[in-house]
């Protein structure tokens, strides 16, 4: 990281949600003054949030060239791992043996999961996506009759357990099985409580629907022979647990943790102690561990290295806003809280993936209408929107935002709901041609024409683009979109 005397070195760690989100947010509100250098040993971008839909053959987790979007924001790209931190002569040292120096440090390494309970059937990503379809095999055969879905107390996020209930349910129905059994077991005192009362509400109603058992203030200890043993000495029946994994920090020698690894932060995403060292996402001691709030911390750590570089910015604090997207395998549900504050529902303008404005759709804090724009999984204001409508380097990026309540009547919410679904189409379809996949486009395409036809005129004229590339078998990148 030498060779750049009149520009602050930046080194971000890490190459997953917060490393990507804070690297485009730096350069947003830096510019070209800080030398960004990105230390991560993987080669991809792994979009872990569509994983949970692996195991019922509807989705998968987005693969993306690290390198790609590193490059594309002006930054360099190191692969290799952190070792350990030397704050107080600022450098880092590699698992390969190179000491790299910096003005500023960012930790951004994420957790790491564990099995959550003796017995257990972890998922935690797509790693784990064949392990839950041997359960899902197993039900289909007749094997097994009851499976529980537990959340594990602690750090998580507990989102995704609920979406592999509400998934299995529809994927066994869908094969005509209808003698298994599902259960959710989880420590909170309602399902997905934090986002408050009308979302447990939502959830506890899709449950009972899908006549999906609900054990609340419970927490396993342990799953053998057939019996989830709770604490306390309560039982429920499962052939098979399947759990969130347990997080534990990355425990980086050189840096403050606390007893499970977690680095501690202040409302800057400064690490407590050093100046010049900031963490943000998994990796910190915040206890929600969920892709959008790791990117509102990275946007928090990259304005507070901007401003300490001289960029005309005053930091915001880190002020987390829960957003969260269902998937039920029918429609989705949409949750939003502000913790620990009162919003002020409004109507909002908000940006289309084919130019211009328009009113924002009726929304709540729980339902079933996009409550933000792009309505991706990562509600990450630069790489959320990066990753829904990929741009032109030096291009405008398309900036989260969100919708709000607002009273309207069912023909303007039928619009309404007819316009986000047309534009979420033509996004998607965007980010399957910018990565090649131009069957997966053209799909995307179909869609939206099948909500709006004749398609925008540039769309038609990709289409053909798309179609030529599909018949000559290329698998080059298509940077027209």
């Amino acid at each position: 990281m030498t060779g750049h005397p009149q520009r602050p070195a930046v080194l971000i760690v890490g190459g997953g949600v917060a490393a990507l989100e804070a690297l485009m947010a730096l350069r947003a509100t830096a510019g070209e003054q800080p030398h960004i250098t990105v230390l991560a040993p993987d080669a991809e971008f792994v979009l872990r949030a569509g994983a949970v839909l692996e195991p019922f053959a509807r989705g998968h987790a987005r693969r993306i060239p690290l390198r790609e979007i590193v490059e594309s924001q002006s930054a360099q790209l190191l692969a290799d791992a952190l070792d350990q931190v030397e704050p107080e002569r600022s450098v880092v040292r590699t698992r390969g043996g190179d000491e790299l120096a910096y003005d500023v440090l960012l930790i951004a390494l994420g957790a790491r999961g564990e099995a959550a309970f003796p017995g257990a059937v972890t998922f935690g990503g797509p790693q784990d996506s064949a392990a839950v379809t041997t359960v899902l095999d197993e039900a289909e055969r007749g094997a097994i009759t009851r499976i529980a879905f537990v959340v594990p107390p602690g750090a998580t996020w507990p989102l995704p357990l609920y979406e592999l209930a509400l998934l299995t349910r529809g994927h066994l129905r869908d094969r005509g099985v209808t003698a298994v059994d599902i259960a959710v077991v989880t420590p909170e005192e309602r399902p997905l409580a934090l986002f408050g009362e009308a979302a447990a509400d939502d959830v506890e109603s899709r449950l009972a629907s899908e006549d999906i058992e609900l054990h609340t203030l419970s927490r396993v200890r342990a799953h053998a022979d057939g019996i989830l043993t709770l604490q306390g000495g309560s039982r429920v029946r499962a052939d098979r647990a399947v759990a969130l994994p347990r997080l534990v920090g990355p425990s980086i020698a050189g840096l403050p943790h606390d007893d499970l690894g977690f680095i501690p932060t202040d409302d800057h995403a400064r690490v407590r102690g050093f100046a010049h060292v900031y963490a943000a996402g998994d990796c910190t001691a915040f206890p929600l561990k969920q892709g959008g709030i790791a990117a509102q911390q990275a946007d928090a750590a990259a304005q507070a290295i901007a401003e300490a570089i001289g960029a005309p910015i005053t930091a915001a604090p880190f002020t987390p806003v829960l957003r969260g997207l269902l998937l039920t395998g029918s429609t989705p549900s949409y949750f939003r809280a502000y913790p620990g504050a009162e919003r002020e529902a409004t109507s909002v303008a908000i940006e289309t993936p084919r130019g211009g404005r328009r009113a924002s759709a009726p929304a709540d804090v729980a339902g079933h209408k996009p409550l933000w724009w792009p309505p991706a999984k990562v509600a990450g204001p630069y790489l959320g929107a990066w990753l829904a409508r990929p741009h032109e380097p030096g291009g405008e990026a398309l900036q989260l935002r969100d919708r709000q309540v607002t009273p309207v009547t069912d023909e303007q919410a039928a619009a309404e709901e007819r316009a986000a679904a047309l534009d979420l189409a033509l996004a998607m379809a965007d980010a399957e041609a910018r990565y090649g996949d131009w069957k997966e486009a053209l799909r995307a395409l179909d869609a939206a024409e099948a909500l709006a036809a004749p398609l925008p005129v540039e769309y038609a004229q990709k289409r053909d683009l798309w179609e030529a590339e599909l018949a000559g078998g290329s698998t080059a990148r298509f940077r027209g979109s």
